[in-house]
């Protein structure tokens, strides 16, 4: 089973006066980053160099400097049965679309052996294992975030969202400018680090228990859904995938699913980010949210793939067909999306009295994401 935890980050410093001292390179976005390393984040690697994991784009900076785990991970992934089960990290990564769009991805893998221990243990048994509790599970643990400016935080991945933040503006951001631009500023009116989501996919060997309360991302070639994590209060943080594949086969149509939606998501959240700062009067100027679905389309279609791995290449010419096929409208998109997350007067006026309103929101991201995978995948949302 691998677990990953996802944090959309939302920068629209190309508003502000000299992009507030926002670093050229990286070139993120670009068939080439023309840049080795990623300050205070890690080296920048490309799919043919790594593709421990869940594989996402072209290239991406590790996280390894920025992000430590202070003690193991053990969970317990069963449902109804006490056992605990180390859950082991695979990747600490960092994406960017160089407009206006990026997260962070922290990746986690089930141990195999305990897996396999399980199997033997309770065979013909009818054992499953429950993904609203790993999510849950995985959203507690604790996490030590390592930022340029000598701060130290130690705390649970739900809670690390304005840690992310301040490290990605001190990471792009040049030295002089750093002087100038007060991070917590800049921070406050261009940037934003949403909530986590968590995206897993189950392969065969991990038979997962029926959730009660959840909604189809789709059923076309992959069994997915998305339901809630019970973090929060929050409603569908949590995307699963349960294949009929082993883990370390994962299928084009389940590849494209996932990185779709993840990416879909991130870009979801910049726009809704951006038009809460346009309603509150903090920042002025267009989004590029036509453009940056454009590019984020563009990307998945040019995947390269892993070097001397036949298998992967295929995967890479099958999630290019299924790209050209969809034939996704990037303008109606946009729409679409825009339509979802614009406030009304009387939401706006809500919002300002009703702490709960940032779930609404919340709401309006995932649904917009889901709508845009949807009809990615069967031409209709």
């Amino acid at each position: 089973m691998f677990i990953s935890l996802i944090f959309p980050i939302a920068d629209f410093r190309s508003l502000h006066k000299n992009n507030a001292g926002r670093l050229q390179k990286p070139r993120w976005g670009e068939s080439d980053p023309q840049a080795e390393f990623a300050k205070g984040f890690g080296s920048i690697h490309t799919r043919t160099k790594s593709g421990i994991g869940f594989i996402g784009e072209n290239y991406y900076a590790d996280c390894n400097n920025l992000i430590r785990y202070p003690d193991q991970f053990f969970i317990e992934p069963l449902f109804g049965i006490s056992r605990k089960t180390l859950v082991y990290p695979i990747y600490r990564r960092f994406y960017f679309d160089g407009q206006m769009s990026g997260r962070f991805e922290f990746g986690f893998r089930l141990n195999e052996g305990s897996i396999h221990d399980i199997d033997i243990k309770f065979k013909g048994e009818s054992v499953s294992y429950d993904a609203v509790s790993i999510a849950n599970q995985m959203l507690s643990g604790r996490v030590q975030v390592n930022m340029l400016d000598g701060r130290r935080d130690i705390l649970d991945f739900n809670e690390i969202g304005i840690s992310l933040r301040d490290s990605f503006i001190t990471s792009s951001t040049s030295s002089e400018a750093s002087k100038q631009n007060d991070i917590q500023t800049v921070g406050s009116v261009f940037v934003g680090v949403g909530k986590p989501f968590v995206f897993i996919r189950a392969g065969n060997e991990t038979p997962l228990h029926q959730v009660s309360q959840k909604r189809d991302l789709t059923n076309v070639e992959v069994n997915s859904f998305l339901t809630h994590s019970g973090k929060n209060g929050r409603v569908l943080d949590l995307a699963v995938i349960q294949s009929t594949s082993p883990l370390d086969e994962e299928t084009a149509a389940e590849h494209f699913v996932r990185l779709f939606y993840t990416q879909m998501r991130t870009l979801c959240f910049a726009h809704s980010f951006y038009l809460r700062q346009t309603d509150n009067g903090k920042m002025s100027g267009p989004s590029n949210l036509a453009p940056a679905i454009q590019g984020m389309l563009g990307r998945l279609q040019a995947l390269e793939p892993i070097e001397d791995d036949p298998r992967d290449s295929k995967i890479c010419a099958a999630m290019a067909g299924i790209i050209q096929n969809s034939d996704v409208n990037p303008q109606k998109l946009a729409e679409e999306v825009t339509l979802r997350l614009k406030q009304s007067k009387i939401r706006k006026a809500i919002g300002k009295v009703i702490p709960w309103f940032d779930q609404k929101i919340d709401i309006a991201i995932g649904a917009a994401a889901e709508s845009a995978t949807k009809l990615a995948l069967t031409g209709s949302p």
